[in-house]
C-alpha cells in the first residue's frame, strides 16, 4: 500500500459546525471535520476534527489514534484515571473506550480510527 498523505492547507474548509451527540451540562460542544475521508478500507477513516469548549460522552467505539494541534481539555474513561492533554500530546483510545470529554479550549486534532 502506498503511504497516504493529506495536508490541511489554510484554505482547507471544514464542515458546517454540529453540536455533540450527547452533551453534558449548559455547554454544548459543536464540532466540525475537515480532509475526513475512507481510506481504501471502510474499516479506516482519518481527518482533522475541530470542536468548542463543552462535555458529552464519546461516541466512537472503534480504536482511535489522535494528534492535539491546538486546544486542552480531558477524558474521564468510565474505567481508569482521567488524562489532561493539550496541544502537541498524542492519545490512543483502545476499541469500545467509553467516558467523557471535557473540552476547556476549543481542540483541533488529527485522528486516525480502525475498526
Amino acid at each position: 500500500m502506498t503511504p497516504i498523505i493529506k495536508r490541511l492547507a489554510a484554505d482547507t474548509e471544514f464542515s458546517a459546525l454540529a453540536p455533540v451527540a450527547q452533551p453534558l451540562g449548559d455547554a454544548v460542544s459543536q464540532t466540525c471535520l475537515a480532509l475526513d475521508e475512507v481510506v481504501e478500507d471502510p474499516r479506516f477513516s482519518l481527518g482533522v476534527w475541530e470542536c468548542t469548549p463543552g462535555s458529552w460522552r464519546r461516541q466512537v467505539l472503534q480504536a482511535e489514534y489522535s494528534y492535539f494541534i491546538s486546544g486542552k481539555g480531558s477524558f474521564n474513561p468510565d474505567v481508569g484515571d482521567i488524562i489532561h492533554f493539550q496541544a502537541g500530546d498524542a492519545a490512543y483510545f483502545a476499541p469500545n473506550t467509553t467516558g467523557i470529554w471535557i473540552i476547556e479550549e476549543t481542540v483541533t486534532k488529527h485522528y486516525f480510527i480502525v475498526g
